[in-house]
């Protein structure tokens, strides 16, 4: 009967342990997962698919961007700047920095590659 004890005490702490590293990793007061800390920036690189002066937006098929989790697509984005529109123009590749903010993530640079 103290073997069966046992063993039953090792696999509900084998069973335990994931539950437990996992929590540990999402610990929101963990180092850099305060609320408020800021996000930083991420680049991309992709090709300018359509410009909208009149939203201030440009879409990129852009590659997998690893910082964000990103797979590699093709979506709208604000622009920090109007300026920023006159730099590419549809079929250029381009160079890009992201803000993230949420849902609404903002293209702060833009550079045309050769």
């Amino acid at each position: 009967m103290k073997k069966h004890l046992i063993a039953l005490a090792w696999a509900c702490i084998l069973l335990a342990a994931p539950a437990f590293v996992a929590a540990q990793r999402m610990d929101p007061n963990m180092p850099g997962m305060q609320h408020g800390a800021k996000p930083a920036d991420a680049q991309g690189v992709g090709v300018v698919k359509a410009i909208d002066t009149a939203k201030g937006t440009i879409t990129l098929q852009h590659e997998a961007i690893g910082m964000m989790g990103w797979p590699a697509m093709t979506m709208p984005f604000k622009v920090a700047s109007p300026d920023l529109l006159k730099v590419a123009k549809v079929g250029d590749k381009v160079k890009f920095t992201l803000h993230p903010a949420d849902m609404a993530n903002t293209v702060t640079s833009i550079t045309v590659q050769h």
